[in-house]
């Protein structure tokens, strides 16, 4: 009976939750239905931006990489050997053309130049030298030629005369030869008589300023003084005479000379003898007994001279009495010999004179070997001077020092650098182009050139293709141009402030062996090209969303060129189709899109 209640109890209890649970199924049936609703209802749509994708022809481009380098790069080094005295600059000096880098030692050397200087100036001297000795040559041999001709033409005109004998005018000119040396011969006489009786006015003179003067001594002197103007009127009127014929070459410069002196010596006379009147009249002092006696003498001194050119005169008659009578009576045979033998020893005179001008080709040739030989001291001059200016070392152009080699003291040899100077306001790219692509590459081009470590991009031109490839590796080197630089304020500012030569100094710090990469153009190609920023990229996948029915789907692709944001796509998307052009981070896979 128990055991039967506690089953009706228990029935009662689960009847009452069933009661109780399907109570509350009843009260929430709309919040059941919702929430499944939700579960199957789609997400809602994302807004982005689509394109279509469709074929089309974009440039060829090809990418090489390259090394950047000065368009100038100079290794300084020494022509001579000789040790380091002095270096001026070191690594990232900025230097400007012509500067003094390195100064090596150059004593031997500067004394070489003094040693070729020296020689210079003896050869010069010597030069000199040489040719006074050539011009007085040539006149001494001249002279003598034309000496020599004269008595040639002399000898023979007189062996000429000696064998024809004499014309009518030559005996004319014999008979006036005699005339003129018997009126010298006259002259000399009367320049006898008057040298006497000046010597005995002289003496009277010298006694009358001795004893003094008497009556008979004044008279005498005023007779002399008469005597002496009639002299000297005689003298110049002689003179006179006889000037015509001298202008004329009538008679001889040397017997015109003679009239000239006893016109002279009359002039004299005439003053002497109004001295002796004057001393005869005032009484003689110290003084005038000794000009007195230098009279005197210079009497008898004219008496001597007056004595010989009697004696010269009678010799000169009788060469003209002897040359009147050899014309009148023809020659003999003995003077016809001695004529002829004049000839020919004027014709030997004559040959030798003539063979003594060889000795001006001699100096001539002297002169030309030490012309040579100037020139050739100053050839070594010139060497000299260059061999030291090889002690300095300067710079070949404007540019930045990046190496230093060498220290004061070092040995330099030649051909070993000391430094390497580049230009720093100019540079290149040069790259390795495989030779399938050079046929797109001409020079002149221009080429976008990107630099990884500054992160610029600047435009370049090709300048030069070597035309020789790399037989190992089948590429040609390309060198582009890169743009010069200008020097900015801030540049020139910290030159300034450095102490450093104002020079181009580049914005962007460009140096030689950074790394560069250069984009080519090299025609046309047909292909399927999205932005860059349709791909995603999940480690080495890359992909796009291909949008069909408002719905965006994963896709992977292969992608070919970027450049200039947009990729080449080689495989994967169809002309046509429709992609998430940009933000496909907000996009994912089976997505609704609007």
């Amino acid at each position: 009976m128990r055991s039967k209640a506690i089953g009706i109890g228990v029935l009662l209890i689960l009847m009452f939750a069933v009661g109780v649970w399907w109570g509350r199924r009843e009260e929430k049936p709309s919040h059941d239905t919702e929430a499944v609703a939700q579960q199957t209802a789609p997400p809602p749509a994302v807004r982005v931006e689509t394109m279509t994708v469709r074929m089309s022809e974009s440039a060829e481009t090809i990418e090489v990489t390259g090394t950047v380098k000065p368009s100038l790069t100079s290794d300084l080094a020494p022509k001579v050997m000789s040790k380091v005295a002095a270096v001026y600059v070191k690594e990232g000096d900025h230097v400007r053309a012509g500067q003094t880098l390195v100064r090596l030692e150059s004593a031997d050397l500067a004394a070489q130049v003094r040693q070729a200087e020296a020689a210079v100036l003896a050869a010069k001297a010597a030069l000199a030298q040489a040719q006074t000795g050539a011009v007085i040559q040539r006149t001494q041999s001249s002279t003598r030629v034309a000496q020599a001709q004269a008595a040639l033409k002399q000898a023979q005109e007189q062996l000429s005369l000696v064998k024809e004998g004499a014309r009518r005018q030559q005996k004319a000119q014999a008979d006036e030869a005699v005339r003129q040396a018997e009126a010298a011969r006259a002259q000399a006489e009367e320049g006898i008589r008057q040298a006497k009786a000046g010597l005995a006015q002289a003496q009277a003179q010298l006694s009358l300023v001795r004893e003094g003067a008497r009556k008979q001594q004044k008279i005498q002197a005023d007779a002399a003084v008469r005597q002496a103007e009639a002299n000297l009127k005689t003298a110049q009127a002689t003179y006179d005479r006889f000037k015509p014929l001298a202008d004329e070459g009538v008679i001889t410069k040397q017997k015109f000379d003679e009239i000239a002196l006893q016109l002279e010596v009359a002039k004299s006379q005439h003053e002497t003898a109004k001295q002796q009147a004057s001393l005869v009249y005032e009484g003689a002092r110290t003084q005038e007994v000794q000009q007195a006696e230098q009279a005197v003498q210079q009497a008898e001194a004219a008496m001597r001279m007056a004595q010989q050119k009697m004696n010269e005169a009678d010799a000169a008659v009788r060469a003209a009495q002897a040359q009147r009578d050899l014309t009148y009576e023809g020659a003999r045979t003995q003077e016809v010999k001695q004529a002829e033998a004049q000839v020919k020893q004027a014709e030997e005179a004559l040959r030798m004179a003539e063979a003594g001008t060889d000795e001006n080709k001699i100096k001539a040739e002297n002169v030309k070997m030490l012309r040579a030989q100037l020139a050739q001291a100053e050839a070594n001059l010139s060497a000299a001077r260059v061999a030291l200016s090889y002690t300095t070392i300067t710079a070949p152009f404007s540019g930045v020092v990046v190496k230093r080699y060498a220290d004061p003291g070092a040995m330099a040899t030649p051909g070993v650098p000391l430094l390497t100077l580049v230009d720093a306001s100019g540079f290149r790219l040069e790259s390795l182009v495989p030779e399938s692509q050079l046929s797109g590459i001409h020079l002149g081009n221009t080429t976008q050139v990107s630099i990884d470590a500054l992160g610029k991009t600047f435009t370049g031109r090709v300048s030069q293709i070597v035309p020789s490839a790399d037989p190992a590796s089948r590429t040609f080197i390309v060198k582009i141009g890169l743009p010069k630089f200008v020097v900015t304020h801030a540049a020139q500012r910290s030159a300034v402030n450095d102490g450093t030569p104002l020079h181009a100094v580049p914005d962007y710090k460009l140096s030689p062996g950074m790394f560069g990469r250069a984009r080519f153009t090299v025609g046309k190609t047909q292909g399927v090209f999205v932005p860059e920023t349709a791909l995603w990229r999940r480690e080495s996948l890359v992909g796009v969303f291909v949008v069909e029915r408002n719905t965006a789907h994963k896709r992977l692709v292969t992608v070919g060129k970027i450049a200039d944001g947009k990729a080449e796509v080689l495989s994967g998307l169809k002309d046509g189709e429709t992609i998430v052009a940009r933000e496909v981070d907000k996009v994912t896979d089976g997505a609704r899109v609007e």
